[in-house]
């Protein structure tokens, strides 16, 4: 067989091209991967944060309702309440 050093030469070269080619293709792989694993998690972390504030929203709607409990009680006395002096000695 006859083979040159041109020859031989680009074999390598192409040997080496489909190497690379594997290489960042594997790496590629492993970096989104990687992504979905952070996706993942930040569903996750947002889920809990949407379920915290929807608690927060519910505790809130009760105190304005029972300020406005609260109002309608102290608006209906004859005499209003009022906050007391402080005391003087």
């Amino acid at each position: 067989m006859d083979m040159n050093a041109l020859d031989i030469g680009s074999l390598v070269a192409i040997l080496g091209l489909l190497f690379k080619s594997m290489h960042d293709k594997s790496k590629a792989a492993e970096e989104m991967g990687a992504l979905k694993q952070q996706v993942k998690s930040l569903e996750k972390r947002a889920d809990r944060w949407d379920s915290k504030l929807e608690s927060i929203e519910d505790k809130l709607e009760k105190l304005v309702a029972s300020m406005s409990r609260v109002e309608a009680l102290m608006g209906s006395s004859s005499t209003p309440l009022q906050t007391p002096s402080p005391l003087k000695r």
